[in-house]
């Protein structure tokens, strides 16, 4: 099956096709909320497509920007879900981060805007980070709070993720450091929001970093997806092969555009942030450089795939 990059095919759903597509690839990243979860549950089939794909030889990972979670906490949340995964095959936006502040030998203190999975994987890797502050802010004028802050004259880095308990003095602090501009300004990821349902969305990561980035004039460098550093360490240690292995995600300049950025295939589903209306949009954009966010094939539920499959584990 050849693909024209910048168009999007639908991916007919009968056997002799799923067959055909399928040994064009040998490895699958997949991206987890909105494709395996949407929140605190599966998606209906999601599991056992996995199962199933991975009892046929398929090479299966899970790739996801959330940065409030570690990768032990991934696997955990996974496995509860009845899907067979390693630690070893889980990538997260804080695990990425923290290992590339390990690949520049950083030595100084991280200060966080996030959740604890940033903190405990810069702990995995040796690096230390400024205990997160959520203490409401309380009597004192902003003034009087950012006189009496105290800043940790070893901070190296300011690290920005979803942070639930994100206010204006987490806001102040990190601005206040970035001002030195020997300190780093990284981003576990840029996804603006999280689709709750239809109706209701939260701010993703991507809300808090545009804060930051507004207040301190300084673009940050994104660990997460969309950049290809997600995936580097597989790609080096030849454990996949881009033009044999196949990107799944829900969100068009995050998944999609990793997948390009990567060489990979790739698959849009529409169980989470992006449906055709969105990938129609982007065919019919003026901006030359939307292609790179058109999805090769697209589906419904990636457990559209399940009835299809020789093995299934059910």
């Amino acid at each position: 099956m050849a693909f024209k990059k910048g168009v999007c095919q639908l991916l007919a759903l009968n056997k002799f096709s799923i067959q055909q597509w399928m040994k064009t690839y040998d490895s699958m990243i997949f991206d987890a909320d909105g494709v395996l979860w949407k929140l605190d549950k599966p998606i209906k089939g999601a599991p056992e497509t996995f199962n199933a794909l991975r009892a046929m030889g398929k090479r299966a990972f899970i790739c996801t920007n959330h940065s409030g979670w570690s990768r032990k906490n991934i696997l955990a949340k996974a496995e509860d879900m009845g899907i067979i995964v390693n630690e070893n095959e889980i990538i997260s936006s804080a695990w990425s981060t923290a290992h590339y502040l390990k690949d520049l030998k950083f030595s100084g203190k991280v200060f966080i805007v996030g959740g604890k999975g940033i903190a405990d994987e810069l702990k995995e890797v040796g690096i230390q980070s400024v205990p997160v502050d959520n203490s409401p802010i309380e009597g004192d004028s902003l003034r009087d709070k950012v006189l009496n802050m105290s800043m940790d004259p070893d901070v190296g880095a300011v690290v920005v993720g979803i942070d639930q308990h994100f206010n204006v003095i987490t806001l102040t602090k990190a601005c206040c450091y970035l001002r030195n501009p020997k300190v780093l300004f990284l981003a576990t990821n840029q996804d603006r929001v999280i689709t709750i349902s239809p109706e209701l969305v939260v701010p993703g990561a991507g809300s808090m970093v545009s804060a930051v980035q507004a207040i301190a004039n300084r673009p940050p460098f994104t660990c997460g997806k969309p950049n290809a550093l997600m995936c580097l360490h597989l790609l080096r240690e030849g454990i996949i092969k881009p033009e044999r292995t196949l990107m799944v995600g829900d969100t068009l300049y995050t998944d999609i555009l990793f997948g390009y950025n990567c060489g990979f295939q790739t698959l849009l589903v529409g169980s989470g942030n992006t449906n055709l209306e969105d990938v129609n949009d982007a065919l019919n954009s003026k901006d030359p450089m939307m292609y790179r966010q058109i999805p090769d094939l697209f589906i419904p539920t990636i457990a559209d795939l399940l009835k299809f499959l020789p093995s299934k584990n059910r």
